[in-house]
């Protein structure tokens, strides 16, 4: 479904057209039944879910290619890296460069595709209750859609703040609905999320579905974003009983291998390839060379085996670099934090069972270093584009980190209790601890700032930078980072052409109501930084 305002969402609800044929819930399409007679089994509430689940592989939300614009690739949008071919007829360029208008693309499609999930989400919260069916169960899928209906309202409140706050299901004559407040919004999807999480299963019925773990992952996600600490602290603790834990492999983890491990609280699930179910944020042409690029800043950000950066570690080798005839040199990414070659294609290594070693430089190379994690070398280039490979929105090692940035933002905190939670992050990739290398008295904006930097390299394009830089209001210096890079490059070589990046100030931090929206809906107005 794309290209559709509000106005089109409110029909859509009378109108059921939706696609949701995924193998995970084992569920047949909707086709075309209306709202009125749709919703009358329990096999019509299986399939209503699985259209809330189904509308989560949107390309703008958790899926994405070379001209969708979804959140992995989201973090092209920021330091970590840039895409392979941005050259101004994307999604997301504009808002890279920082040249976006209420016209933009990614603008448009992002508010689409969240909102048509918020819709199916509410028909089934709204429809649900005239079914007979088992109690506990109706309840459970009402639960599941809540938390994705939760999650979608965070997003949108981290980019166009104040948005039309839309909790029922609802016809034509309430299709204009002005913007509620971003703390309203938030407070309410928080006390959504704490009724959601009791009806919640701990373990799945199968696996994609949310589960209370999810759902209180979530609520802690949203407690901090919005500088709740307590409420992200009380909420991340609860995760942790749960039984979660890190997967031993870091590397595997991003693999369909690495899909059913426990380290995964929720992950939007594919089925592929050849079942017309499956991803594409991960494709390629049986090269890295059309992979995503990553950037020399995020790549330089993993430190050596030591703990140490590499301007201070004696491991770190520099070698010669001849960027004039392509070959970056490979030695400088030996003796590296594990995570940096399961995260990035660097010079020297090789794409699945081809011979030579990747130097960079060539085809629409930008950085020299590619995006690795999440692709399959040894997949074929028509199949990864109709991949199994699921993309996780909320996985062990993040609940971690953000209960320890929880933890030292609130203040008053015992220092071993926060190290424990990166030591343990860390340990799983046998990197140093913080009291081996760092010391056992950071004060608070030092502690702070390593359990960033342990955020960005342990999460790279999984879709949370972007809203990191946002929320710490860090994205000036991201867009410095970038542009002192593409001046490295400058005049090297021609494909060493990073897009320029460009800030504007604290308009950069909100996105522009869409001006279809603005248009179409008298009651809504659009963002005063943005009129």
């Amino acid at each position: 479904m794309k290209r559709h305002n509000l106005l089109y969402f409110a029909l859509l609800l009378s109108l059921i057209s939706w696609s949701c044929s995924d193998d995970f819930l084992d569920k047949k399409s909707l086709t075309g039944s209306s709202n009125e007679t749709f919703w009358q089994t329990p096999e019509d509430a299986m399939m209503g879910l699985a259209a809330c689940y189904d509308g989560l592989q949107n390309g703008f939300l958790y899926n994405g290619g070379p001209w969708e614009n979804g959140f992995f690739f989201m973090d092209a949008m920021t330091d970590n890296g840039g895409h392979f071919n941005w050259d101004g007829w994307m999604a997301g360029y504009d808002i890279t460069n920082g040249i976006h208008t209420p016209s933009s693309w990614q603008v448009g499609d992002f508010w689409k595709a969240s909102y048509e999930v918020i819709n199916r989400c509410n028909a089934l919260i709204t429809r649900i209750e005239g079914i007979d069916m088992d109690a506990s169960k109706k309840a459970t899928y009402k639960a599941e859609a809540i938390a994705i209906r939760a999650l979608m309202y965070l997003n949108l409140t981290m980019t166009y703040q104040d948005v039309p706050f839309l909790t029922q299901d609802r016809g034509m004559d309430e299709a204009e609905t002005g913007k509620t407040d971003r703390a309203t919004i938030v407070d309410a999807i928080i006390t959504d999320l704490k009724e959601a999480a009791d009806a919640l299963p701990v373990e799945p019925e199968s696996r994609g579905h949310i589960t209370r773990g999810a759902a209180w992952s979530l609520l802690g996600r949203v407690a901090l974003y919005n500088e709740k600490w307590e409420v992200a602290i009380e909420y991340y603790n609860k995760v942790m009983t749960l039984g979660y834990d890190l997967a031993d492999d870091y590397a595997a983890l991003f693999t369909r291998e690495g899909e059913a491990d426990n380290e995964v609280i929720f992950g939007v699930r594919f089925e592929g390839p050849g079942l017309k179910e499956g991803s594409s944020f991960a494709a390629h042409w049986d090269t890295p060379l059309e992979a995503i690029n990553g950037s020399l800043d995020l790549a330089k950000a993993y430190h050596c085996t030591d703990g140490l950066p590499t301007h201070q570690s004696p491991l770190y080798e520099e070698g010669e670099n001849d960027l004039q005839n392509n070959r970056p040199d490979a030695l400088r990414y030996n003796n590296r934090d594990p995570r940096l070659k399961a995260t990035l294609f660097v010079p020297g290594m090789k794409w699945g069972n081809n011979t030579a070693e990747f130097y960079g430089g060539a085809a629409a190379s930008r950085s020299t270093v590619y995006v690795y994690k999440y692709f399959d070398p040894f997949q074929s280039s028509s199949d990864s584009w109709d991949s199994g490979q699921d993309f996780y929105v909320i996985r062990y090692a993040e609940v971690l980190l953000s209960l320890a940035e929880a933890m030292v933002q609130k203040g008053d905190y015992v220092y071993a209790d926060v190290t424990h939670l990166i030591n343990e992050v860390r340990a799983r990739v046998d990197m140093p601890s913080v009291e081996e290398v760092e010391g056992t008295a950071l004060d608070r904006d030092a502690l702070l700032a390593l359990i960033k930097h342990e955020r960005r390299v342990e999460t790279a394009f999984e879709g949370l930078r972007l809203f990191d830089l946002y929320r710490w209001k860090e994205l000036k210096q991201a867009v410095d980072n970038i542009e002192a890079e593409r001046s490295l490059f400058s005049g090297i070589h021609q494909y060493f052409l990073y897009e320029q990046r460009n800030y504007r100030g604290e308009k950069e931090y909100v996105w522009p109501i869409p001006l279809a929206e603005v248009d179409a809906n008298k009651n809504i107005d659009q963002h005063p930084l943005w009129k």
